[in-house]
Formats: structure tokens, C-alpha cells, sequence
């Protein structure tokens, strides 16, 4: 029995998993291969990733773990790619435009596009670097919002109405992932972390009272439920 319960699963390292069968799981880049361990007790489910096109082009740690799950969809975001010949078949491929995807995410937040717009600002620590990285992104037409694991969680809360929507691995706090890579064995996700953060808190209440975290970091930060049940 599913309970009307949805999973949605991000790259932070160490965070448990509900013991408990879902319907749907939503996951962020590699985070696919968590699904893969998640599966192998709960099996019966439909899996969507979701992945930027330039980290996919870019990061075969992503890549090879989204090919491996086998996604019945796979989700792009700002830009197209072609779809692996491993998934052809078997995959649904959406690639959005950045416009598309942006727009798509200003319906949840309290002021909508405005709070998208101001959140940029906190990509950036200091105010010559906030003022360069949001000029840049006016420039080239090109504000990308939350984060990937953040999308994921709007794209399960408006493709599922009436469930609960449990996160696991999205901590809003910046720092690594639970794989490395060449391109970016250090690197850390904080600027992207602090625009969630600010976006996190300006979610629509109706929305917010849906959303079950199994980290403390999430729960904490965004003030949303806890997950207080069995875990794998």
C-alpha cells in the first residue's frame, strides 16, 4: 500500500531512506543511484530524474548513474540533449528552456517571479559579486532558480496534489555530494544552496505543509515536517 506518498531523493551523503513503498520517485543528478538501492526493497514504482543539460554533457559521474536507473522519464533543464541510445525505447525524454523551467517554478513561491528574481542575489556572498552575477544573468537571459533537488521537489508536490512529499538528501546547506567526480572533486554547492534557502522560506504555505524531511538540515532550515517514521 502506498499511503499516498511520494519520494524525492538529493546527493547529500549519509541521509536515510523511508521504509516505506511509494508511488513515484523524483531524484536530482546522481542521485539516481540512490533510487537504485531504494528499488531493490520497493520495487513497484515510477522514476523520473532530473538533471541539468550541461551536468549531464558534463559530469559522467551523473550520467552513467541516470542510464543505470533507467528512468521511465527523464527530465532536462535549461537546454536539450539527445537521449541515451541505453534508454531509447524504454525513457521519456522533456528537455525545458530555461524560460520554461523558470517560469514553471514562480507559481510556488509568495510574490511568485519577484521572489525568483531577488533570490539570485544570494548566489553571491558579497554585494560587487551579488550586483556582476545578476547582471550576467539578465545579459544572457538565464536565471536559474532552485536548485536541481529543489525543482524536484516543486515537480513532485504539482504533479501530485493530494500526496505527501518525503525528501531525503536535500539539505539546503550547501557542501558535497555523495559521489566525486574529475570535473569536481571538491566542489560544493553553498551559492546555489543560499538562493534555496531564501526561496525555501518564501514557499506557499499549502505547499510546505506537505513536505516530510528525513534531514535535519531541511527540516531545520525550511521549517517542514519531520520524518519520523521507520527507515532503511
Amino acid at each position: 500500500m502506498f499511503n499516498n506518498n511520494i519520494l524525492v531523493l538529493g546527493s547529500k551523503p549519509d541521509s536515510d531512506l523511508p521504509d516505506i513503498n511509494v508511488k513515484k520517485i523524483y531524484t536530482a543528478n546522481g542521485a539516481a543511484e540512490r533510487a537504485d538501492y531504494f528499488r531493490k526493497k520497493y520495487s513497484k514504482n515510477e522514476l523520473t530524474c532530473i538533471c541539468g543539460a550541461s551536468e549531464f554533457a558534463r559530469n559522467e559521474q551523473v550520467s552513467k548513474r541516470i542510464i543505470k536507473s533507467k528512468p521511465q522519464r527523464f527530465i532536462i533543464r535549461s537546454g536539450v540533449i539527445e537521449l541515451p541510445v541505453e534508454l531509447e525505447n524504454f525513457t521519456k525524454l522533456i528537455c525545458l528552456s530555461n524560460s520554461e523551467q523558470w517560469n514553471f517554478q514562480s507559481k510556488f513561491f509568495e510574490n511568485k517571479k519577484i521572489s525568483l528574481f531577488l533570490a539570485e542575489f544570494f548566489h553571491q556572498a558579497n554585494y560587487i559579486d551579488k550586483l556582476i552575477h545578476v547582471l550576467k544573468a539578465i545579459k544572457n537571459k538565464k536565471i536559474l532558480g532552485v536548485s536541481t533537488g529543489f525543482y524536484a521537489i516543486l515537480l513532485a508536490l504539482e504533479e501530485n496534489p493530494d500526496a505527501n512529499i518525503i525528501i531525503s538528501g536535500i539539505g539546503m546547506k550547501g557542501g558535497k555530494q555523495f559521489y566525486k567526480s574529475e570535473r569536481s572533486k571538491y566542489f560544493v554547492y553553498d551559492s546555489r544552496a543560499r538562493v534555496d534557502r531564501f526561496l525555501i522560506r518564501r514557499l506557499q504555505k499549502k505547499y510546505k505543509n506537505r513536505l516530510y524531511s528525513l534531514d535535519s538540515d531541511l527540516f531545520e532550515v525550511a521549517k517542514i515536517n519531520q520524518w519520523k517514521k521507520k527507515v532503511i
